[in-house]
Protein backbone atom coordinates (compact mmCIF):
# COMPACT_ATOMS: atom_id res chain seq x y z
CA UNK A 1 0.00 0.00 0.00
CA UNK A 2 1.00 3.65 -0.30
CA UNK A 3 3.19 4.86 2.53
CA UNK A 4 1.90 7.59 4.81
CA UNK A 5 4.27 10.23 3.50
CA UNK A 6 3.52 9.63 -0.19
CA UNK A 7 1.04 11.98 -1.89
CA UNK A 8 -2.62 11.03 -1.82
CA UNK A 9 -5.46 12.03 -4.13
CA UNK A 10 -8.52 13.88 -2.94
CA UNK A 11 -10.40 11.49 -5.21
CA UNK A 12 -9.24 8.47 -7.16
CA UNK A 13 -11.52 7.69 -10.10
CA UNK A 14 -11.02 4.15 -11.42
CA UNK A 15 -12.45 3.62 -14.92
CA UNK A 16 -13.16 0.16 -16.29
CA UNK A 17 -14.61 -0.91 -19.63
CA UNK A 18 -14.16 -3.21 -22.60
CA UNK A 19 -11.93 -2.39 -25.55
CA UNK A 20 -13.39 0.52 -27.59
CA UNK A 21 -15.88 1.39 -24.85
CA UNK A 22 -14.32 4.87 -24.90
CA UNK A 23 -12.22 4.88 -21.71
CA UNK A 24 -9.68 7.36 -23.14
CA UNK A 25 -12.44 9.58 -24.58
CA UNK A 26 -14.28 9.82 -21.25
CA UNK A 27 -10.99 10.29 -19.37
CA UNK A 28 -10.06 13.25 -21.59
CA UNK A 29 -13.52 14.81 -21.02
CA UNK A 30 -13.11 14.45 -17.27
CA UNK A 31 -9.61 15.99 -17.38
CA UNK A 32 -10.94 18.85 -19.56
CA UNK A 33 -13.72 19.44 -17.01
CA UNK A 34 -11.10 19.53 -14.24
CA UNK A 35 -9.04 22.08 -16.18
CA UNK A 36 -12.14 24.29 -16.70
CA UNK A 37 -12.64 24.28 -12.94
CA UNK A 38 -8.93 24.82 -12.18
CA UNK A 39 -9.01 21.53 -10.27
CA UNK A 40 -5.67 19.66 -10.19
CA UNK A 41 -6.01 16.37 -12.04
CA UNK A 42 -3.92 13.76 -13.85
CA UNK A 43 -4.36 10.52 -15.72
CA UNK A 44 -2.69 7.36 -14.37
CA UNK A 45 -2.44 4.38 -16.73
CA UNK A 46 -1.84 0.94 -15.22
CA UNK A 47 -0.82 -0.37 -18.65
CA UNK A 48 1.92 2.26 -19.07
CA UNK A 49 4.63 0.71 -16.86
CA UNK A 50 3.69 -2.73 -18.16
CA UNK A 51 4.23 -1.63 -21.77
CA UNK A 52 7.38 0.33 -20.94
CA UNK A 53 8.96 -2.63 -19.15
CA UNK A 54 7.84 -5.16 -21.76
CA UNK A 55 9.30 -2.95 -24.51
CA UNK A 56 12.60 -2.59 -22.63
CA UNK A 57 12.97 -6.34 -22.08
CA UNK A 58 12.04 -7.25 -25.66
CA UNK A 59 13.86 -4.31 -27.37
CA UNK A 60 10.62 -2.90 -28.78
CA UNK A 61 9.39 0.64 -29.45
CA UNK A 62 7.58 1.67 -26.23
CA UNK A 63 5.76 4.62 -27.85
CA UNK A 64 4.29 2.40 -30.58
CA UNK A 65 3.23 -0.17 -27.97
CA UNK A 66 1.38 2.60 -26.12
CA UNK A 67 -0.92 3.61 -28.99
CA UNK A 68 -3.64 1.46 -30.54
CA UNK A 69 -1.82 0.34 -33.68
CA UNK A 70 -1.21 -2.98 -35.40
CA UNK A 71 2.27 -2.89 -33.84
CA UNK A 72 0.70 -3.21 -30.38
CA UNK A 73 -1.79 -5.84 -31.57
CA UNK A 74 1.08 -8.01 -32.81
CA UNK A 75 2.49 -8.24 -29.28
CA UNK A 76 -0.72 -7.91 -27.23
CA UNK A 77 -1.31 -11.60 -26.39
CA UNK A 78 2.31 -12.21 -25.33
CA UNK A 79 2.44 -8.93 -23.40
CA UNK A 80 -0.75 -9.90 -21.51
CA UNK A 81 0.69 -13.33 -20.60
CA UNK A 82 3.97 -11.73 -19.45
CA UNK A 83 2.06 -9.19 -17.34
CA UNK A 84 -0.02 -11.96 -15.74
CA UNK A 85 3.14 -13.74 -14.58
CA UNK A 86 4.44 -10.58 -12.87
CA UNK A 87 1.03 -9.87 -11.34
CA UNK A 88 0.81 -13.39 -9.93
CA UNK A 89 3.99 -12.64 -7.93
CA UNK A 90 2.94 -9.09 -6.91
CA UNK A 91 -0.69 -8.11 -7.70
CA UNK A 92 -0.13 -4.37 -7.09
CA UNK A 93 3.17 -4.01 -8.99
CA UNK A 94 1.85 -2.16 -12.07
CA UNK A 95 -0.57 0.00 -10.06
CA UNK A 96 2.26 1.23 -7.83
CA UNK A 97 4.56 1.89 -10.79
CA UNK A 98 1.77 3.66 -12.69
CA UNK A 99 1.31 6.20 -9.87
CA UNK A 100 5.09 6.73 -9.65
CA UNK A 101 5.37 7.29 -13.41
CA UNK A 102 2.39 9.68 -13.59
CA UNK A 103 3.42 11.77 -10.54
CA UNK A 104 -0.18 13.00 -10.10
CA UNK A 105 -0.85 16.16 -8.04
CA UNK A 106 -1.33 15.65 -4.28
CA UNK A 107 -4.91 16.27 -3.13
CA UNK A 108 -6.09 16.34 -6.75
CA UNK A 109 -8.20 14.05 -8.91
CA UNK A 110 -6.34 10.98 -10.14
CA UNK A 111 -8.07 9.24 -13.02
CA UNK A 112 -6.93 5.65 -13.52
CA UNK A 113 -8.23 5.12 -17.03
CA UNK A 114 -7.68 1.38 -17.43
CA UNK A 115 -8.41 -0.82 -14.42
CA UNK A 116 -8.84 -4.34 -15.75
CA UNK A 117 -8.94 -6.78 -12.86
CA UNK A 118 -10.08 -7.15 -9.27
CA UNK A 119 -6.47 -7.00 -8.04
CA UNK A 120 -6.13 -3.46 -9.54
CA UNK A 121 -9.24 -2.31 -7.68
CA UNK A 122 -8.21 -4.04 -4.42
CA UNK A 123 -4.79 -2.38 -4.58
CA UNK A 124 -6.23 1.14 -4.89
CA UNK A 125 -8.97 0.51 -2.31
CA UNK A 126 -6.38 -0.59 0.25
CA UNK A 127 -3.79 2.08 -0.67
CA UNK A 128 -6.27 4.99 -0.67
CA UNK A 129 -9.23 3.98 1.52
CA UNK A 130 -12.28 6.25 1.36
CA UNK A 131 -11.01 8.10 -1.72
CA UNK A 132 -11.94 5.69 -4.53
CA UNK A 133 -14.86 6.00 -6.97
CA UNK A 134 -15.42 3.07 -9.35
CA UNK A 135 -16.84 3.88 -12.80
CA UNK A 136 -17.82 1.19 -15.31
CA UNK A 137 -18.23 2.29 -18.94
CA UNK A 138 -20.40 0.28 -21.27
CA UNK A 139 -20.91 0.53 -25.01
CA UNK A 140 -22.93 -1.73 -27.31
CA UNK A 141 -21.00 -4.23 -29.45
CA UNK A 142 -22.43 -2.39 -32.45
CA UNK A 143 -20.89 0.88 -31.21
CA UNK A 144 -17.57 -0.77 -30.40
CA UNK A 145 -17.47 -2.37 -33.87
CA UNK A 146 -18.11 1.06 -35.42
CA UNK A 147 -15.09 2.31 -33.44
CA UNK A 148 -12.90 -0.42 -34.94
CA UNK A 149 -13.37 -3.27 -32.47
CA UNK A 150 -13.37 -6.88 -33.67
CA UNK A 151 -13.36 -9.93 -31.41
CA UNK A 152 -9.85 -11.38 -31.06
CA UNK A 153 -9.59 -14.83 -29.42
CA UNK A 154 -7.02 -14.81 -26.63
CA UNK A 155 -7.54 -11.07 -26.11
CA UNK A 156 -11.27 -10.37 -25.80
CA UNK A 157 -11.91 -13.57 -23.85
CA UNK A 158 -8.80 -13.16 -21.67
CA UNK A 159 -8.70 -12.04 -18.06
CA UNK A 160 -7.45 -8.57 -19.03
CA UNK A 161 -10.80 -7.96 -20.80
CA UNK A 162 -13.20 -10.12 -18.77
CA UNK A 163 -11.96 -10.19 -15.17
CA UNK A 164 -14.31 -7.37 -14.10
CA UNK A 165 -17.40 -8.54 -16.02
CA UNK A 166 -18.86 -10.08 -12.87
CA UNK A 167 -17.74 -7.25 -10.54
CA UNK A 168 -20.88 -5.66 -9.12
CA UNK A 169 -19.67 -2.98 -6.73
CA UNK A 170 -19.51 -0.05 -9.16
CA UNK A 171 -20.20 3.41 -7.73
CA UNK A 172 -21.36 4.59 -11.19
CA UNK A 173 -22.16 2.92 -14.50
CA UNK A 174 -22.45 4.87 -17.74
CA UNK A 175 -23.44 3.96 -21.27
CA UNK A 176 -20.89 5.44 -23.68
CA UNK A 177 -22.47 4.39 -26.98
CA UNK A 178 -22.54 8.00 -28.25
CA UNK A 179 -25.55 10.10 -29.29
CA UNK A 180 -27.72 11.08 -26.32
CA UNK A 181 -25.37 9.14 -24.01
CA UNK A 182 -22.96 12.07 -24.38
CA UNK A 183 -25.24 14.47 -22.51
CA UNK A 184 -25.74 11.79 -19.84
CA UNK A 185 -21.96 11.60 -19.41
CA UNK A 186 -21.66 15.40 -19.25
CA UNK A 187 -24.34 15.47 -16.54
CA UNK A 188 -22.49 12.79 -14.62
CA UNK A 189 -19.20 14.73 -14.88
CA UNK A 190 -20.88 17.91 -13.58
CA UNK A 191 -22.35 16.05 -10.59
CA UNK A 192 -19.03 14.33 -9.93
CA UNK A 193 -17.20 17.68 -9.70
CA UNK A 194 -20.01 19.27 -7.66
CA UNK A 195 -19.43 16.63 -5.00
CA UNK A 196 -15.66 16.86 -5.29
CA UNK A 197 -15.30 20.63 -4.94
CA UNK A 198 -17.64 21.09 -1.97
Amino acid sequence: SASNCSPKPRQLLLISGKRKSGKDHVTSRILAAAAERNFPAACVRVSQPLKAEYARLHQLDADRLADSTEYKEAFRADMIAWGERLRAADPGCFCRLAVQMAQPPPDGLWVVSDVRRPSDIQYFLSAYPGRVHLLRLRASDETRTRRGWAFVPGVDDAESECALDSWERWDSELDNSGGECDSEIDRWIDLFFDRLIV
